[in-house]
């Protein structure tokens, strides 16, 4: 296939399995390192600017395609491709690249030659070494030393007498060893080896209706190039949320593209499933995020595991019973954790500390208190035992699958006997039980039990849910509501899981055409503004992150219902 050119707005430049990454942001062009799991500001190793052969900036317009980044200037081209996990290939010809690296307010960082052809950059507050080797053309340097650091760092990367200039650009954490992936094709090979490599991801990505061909290419994109390698802490093959700034993954984006994920390749589904089990801690409980060079137990995400193994289960490849084996124990863990140590009062409904915990950080449940029980996280525990005692019966422990239902129901029990006040679900302060202010969509998750809830609760439900439903989609807090925000986060903006989560809740009560119809919504957004963290309920233009992979894994999981329902 052409390679295909992408909106600089909209993506960041990487590729499958590479910690490096190239992002527009601010009116600037930055390389990135994706090792260390870092803030906005600290993972950005330089900015890049062209400059003429003498070394004088100029303007420049930039293009971002699926196999490169090119650079336009008066006097020439330059070209940007990743090769490997830690390797940049740049290509001058006619003008040259300047890396950008200010350190005011940093510490420690300098650069220095064995040779004059190699360059070492230590850029301490990045967490990285920068590693850069002439092949051609010429490099100059300027790095006034101030004693402990540079007072800033400016690599020119310059063409030849005849106009060309090559260079390599690696990222390393400890040592660099100059003749290990060094660049041994040329420019052109590279680039072609990464198109097939993004090709070949396309042509298996599920399908969505032809109305959505261009968000699902955007989608592709941003899912492949977001992918890095096994590395420290992470143990699997992982899909970063982003390679732009939230560049973790979090303990619950990882399950919405683990189902984008699972007709493609059930492999690399499953170890997005199964990437936090790997740092289960003693208690059971499993880390909030994850990155190469850490992971974090300071705050948690809801229980929606077991109904990510169960969606699992249903797809064509299924779940072998090892792998059943595998996730059985930990699941009980984790199911275990949150009636242990969320439920302060033992009143059997769980809890949330912070509204981090919910994954909706800031949503209006939590704006008066914390701790707080809300709806939907005992619903997602509900599933989440019905699963356990789905997977107990392949398993062979009955009696474990006999218990497993008995506390599915009882804690169905619980929430409808505590937590429904006959017009609808309500979330409470976990000890006094006050209920919470504010007008959030949170309150309809337990859509997702489906058929579990009776019918006059589910057809109450979606009634009240519409008033939620915008031109784009549903809001998470009503726009009439005294706490909506039209860049809120979680207090009036669109995202995509909960987006998912109530179109799977209203498919499981039979109300399909309105599932289609927020999907249909969801789906035409997301194609318009790109695949964002979230998006202006009433305008529908994108906020935040720009290129966020849950995003783009709804889009496709979303679009491709709309697929099947056409069919």
């Amino acid at each position: 296939m052409a390679q295909i050119e992408f909106n600089k707005d909209q993506v960041v430049y990487s590729r499958y399995g590479a910690y490096i990454a190239f992002t527009w942001r601010d009116n600037n062009l930055f390389m990135q390192n994706m090792y260390a799991g870092l803030g906005n500001d600290e993972i950005a190793v330089c900015s890049l600017d062209v400059v003429n052969t003498s070394g004088n900036p100029i303007p420049f317009t930039i293009h971002m395609l699926s196999n490169y980044v090119r650079l336009d200037a008066e006097g020439g081209q330059i070209r940007i491709c990743i090769i490997d996990e830690a390797t940049t290939y740049v290509s001058c010809q006619g003008i040259g690249l300047r890396l950008n690296r200010q350190t005011v307010d940093r510490q420690f960082d300098n650069i220095y030659s064995p040779d004059g052809q190699r360059w070492e950059i230590n850029a301490y507050d990045a967490k990285i070494k920068v590693g850069v080797r002439q092949l051609s053309g010429a490099i100059q340097v300027d790095a006034p030393w101030n004693r402990v650091s540079s007072d800033y760092i400016i690599v020119d990367l310059l063409p030849d007498e005849d106009g060309l200039g090559e260079t390599e650009i690696h990222l390393y954490e400890s040592s660099w060893k100059p003749d290990t992936n060094a660049v041994t094709r040329g420019f052109e090979e590279h680039v072609d080896e990464i198109q097939r490599s993004f090709d070949s991801w396309l042509d298996t990505t599920i399908q969505v209706p032809d109305a959505w061909q261009k968000g699902r290419e955007l989608a592709t994109y941003i899912n492949w190039s977001a992918v890095v390698a096994p590395h420290g802490y992470y143990k699997r093959t992982a899909m970063l949320m982003s390679k732009n700034w939230m560049n973790k993954v979090w303990s619950w984006d990882n399950c919405f593209n683990a189902l984008a994920l699972v007709e493609q390749d059930p492999s690399l589904a499953w170890d997005q499933l199964m990437l936090f089990f790997d740092h289960q801690d003693e208690n059971g409980a499993i880390p909030d995020h994850l990155t190469s060079a850490s992971y974090s137990f300071r705050f948690y995400k809801p229980p929606v595991h077991g109904w990510t193994l169960r969606k699992l289960m249903q797809s064509s490849h299924g779940i072998d019973q090892e792998k059943l084996e595998t996730i059985y124990q930990p699941l009980v863990r984790w199911t275990n954790w949150w009636l242990t140590y969320r439920d302060e009062d033992s009143d059997g409904l769980p809890q949330y500390h912070h509204g981090n915990e919910s994954g909706w950080d800031n949503g209006t449940v939590f704006a008066e208190f914390v701790p707080v029980e809300s709806p939907d996280a005992a619903a997602y525990l509900v599933i989440q035992m019905d699963v356990l005692a789905e997977v107990a019966d392949k398993l062979g422990k009955l009696d474990e699958a006999k218990d497993w239902r008995k506390r599915s129901e009882n804690l169905l029990t619980r929430l409808v006997d505590k937590l429904w006040n006959g017009k609808q679900f309500v979330a409470r302060h976990a000890i006094t039980h006050e209920p919470v202010k504010g007008d959030s969509s949170l309150v309809f998750m337990p859509l997702i039990l489906g058929e579990r809830l009776p019918k006059a609760m589910r057809d109450r439900l979606i009634e009240q849910l519409r008033r939620f439903q915008t031109a784009n989609g549903i809001a998470t807090e009503h726009p009439d509501s005294d706490y909506y925000e039209a860049d809120g986060y979680w207090r009036g903006p669109i995202w995509a899981p909960s987006t998912y989560i109530l179109v799977d809740g209203l498919l499981a009560c039979g109300e399909k055409e309105f599932a289609y119809e927020i999907s249909r919504k969801f789906c035409d957004m997301a194609q318009q503004y790109g695949m964002a963290e979230n998006f202006d309920a009433l305008s529908g233009e994108a906020l935040r992150d720009r290129a966020y992979t849950w995003t783009a894994s709804v889009f496709l999981l979303l679009g491709n219902i709309l697929l099947n329902a056409e069919s």
